[in-house]
């Protein structure tokens, strides 16, 4: 049975019934079944008794996550994961899975009917923003970044092929986070020379492991990117940094890229970006995302045009590259090849 074969009560159910959908998955993901099942096929005995929780609990997930494809049952009572379950294993999209239904970032979602004026669904239900929550709770940033880093991953091998760093000698990356996007670029040109730019306590946290991989090759520096950024080099990355901001602060960060790069640089901004019409793919939730997390939005290509113009900056071109992300290759304006 297909959503466009139910009748319109019975789709109604369905759609709602996506909330069970997703916390199955997450919680498969917090159990680690796939990463369990990976080495073989294990009775439901067999990992109720690892995972520490209640049979009927653990069918429940297995049943759900089986039915979309996730797991096999290959006999009655034992479970193997599937080629698309393997993608939630903890070095894969696990984390992000984890992350989606934990309780600090589902529990938002219940708030989002109630917002008013300026306060975020997240700030309604736990009494600040979302970086300011995170900061004072490591556990769940822990698994915030472990969720961006996940998918960053994949980015970053997509923004491999998309783009050519052959001609590049420095590349910042600006609110690079544990600097996963970074480290993937340097690691793939062995010439370039990086700087992970970001808070200055994400900066210092994430600097020794970079060094250690990278040695001379890369710096983490702390700052504002709203007041300035690392001057100099001939390559901004602007990842997911974008949809986070208002058009006015995105604008402003994007002037201060733009005031710090070098004459000929690049500012190789990745992001979500809506369709024309209102179809509900990735780009159209992570836009009701923001709203929920920070305020934020999903912008349409016009959209983006616009925000880099005001800026200063003249896109050049925009590629996709994994699940709804694009790049967005931006010069100053009247520089543009």
């Amino acid at each position: 049975m297909t959503p466009e074969s139910l009748t319109p009560a019975e789709y109604v159910m369905y759609v709602l019934g996506g909330k069970g959908r997703a916390q199955a998955v997450s919680t498969a993901a917090a159990w680690r079944l796939a990463d369990r099942l990976t080495g073989g096929p294990r009775t439901l005995a067999e990992l109720a008794e690892q995972i520490g929780c209640p049979l009927g609990a653990l069918e429940a997930v297995l049943r759900i996550c089986t039915g979309l494809g996730f797991f096999d049952c290959p006999r009655p009572g034992e479970y193997a994961v599937t080629e698309r379950g393997r993608m939630l294993r903890a070095d894969a999209l696990g984390p992000m899975a984890e992350f989606v239904g934990s309780s600090e970032q589902w529990d938002p979602w219940a708030r989002l009917r109630c917002v008013r004026g300026d306060a975020t669904a997240f700030a309604l239900a736990h009494g600040k923003g979302l970086y300011e929550w995170m900061a004072e709770h490591p556990a769940a940033a822990a698994r915030y970044d472990a969720a961006i880093d996940a998918f960053t991953r994949h980015e970053a091998a997509a923004l491999a092929q998309a783009f050519d760093f052959g001609g590049i000698a420095t590349v910042v990356d600006v609110g690079g986070g544990r600097g996963t996007l970074l480290a993937a670029v340097l690691a793939a040109n062995a010439h370039l020379r990086g700087v992970l730019f970001d808070l200055p306590h994400v900066a210092e946290r994430a600097r020794a492991a970079l060094v250690e991989r990278f040695g001379d090759r890369v710096d983490a520096r702390g700052g504002d990117f709203f007041a300035e950024v690392t001057g100099g080099a001939d390559a901004y990355l602007v990842k997911h940094v974008l949809h986070n901001w208002n058009d006015a602060r995105a604008v402003a960060i994007l002037r201060t890229v733009a005031a710090a790069m070098a004459p000929a640089g690049r500012i190789l901004a990745i992001e979500s970006i809506l369709s024309p019409d209102p179809r509900p793919d990735m780009a159209a939730q992570l836009d009701l995302e923001m709203q929920v997390l920070l305020a934020g939005r999903v912008r349409r290509k016009p959209e983006l045009r616009r925000l880099f113009a005001e800026a200063e900056l003249q896109i050049e071109r925009f590629a996709p590259l994994a699940a709804g992300s694009w790049l967005v290759v931006a010069a100053r304006a009247g520089g543009a090849a």
